[in-house]
């Protein structure tokens, strides 16, 4: 279960945070990408760079979290193209 930091307030949202300049607190355990904790978080430092690829997770998570069904070569696919650009820039 999501568990609050020590004075029992709630991280602001990381992909959010990167991908549009500011955030609501994090969702926790309702977020499509909750795994024992942000899987976000672990790349955190990757998406600070890219904020297109923080944007896309954004959408994605959006769209996951609605209940859309995304199959997993769509989203890899259309990662793979959105990196893609990022190296011609």
């Amino acid at each position: 279960m999501y568990t609050e930091n020590a004075a029992g307030h709630r991280p602001l949202c990381t992909v959010e945070l990167i991908a549009t300049g500011h955030a609501a607190r994090c969702p926790g355990e309702r977020c499509a990408f909750w795994e024992r904790g942000c899987a976000l978080r672990r790349i955190e430092a990757n998406l600070d760079s890219s904020p297109e690829t923080a944007r896309l997770l954004l959408n994605l998570r959006r769209e996951l979290e609605a209940g859309r069904i995304v199959e997993l070569e769509e989203a890899r696919s259309f990662l793979a193209h959105i990196l893609n650009l990022e190296d011609g820039i």
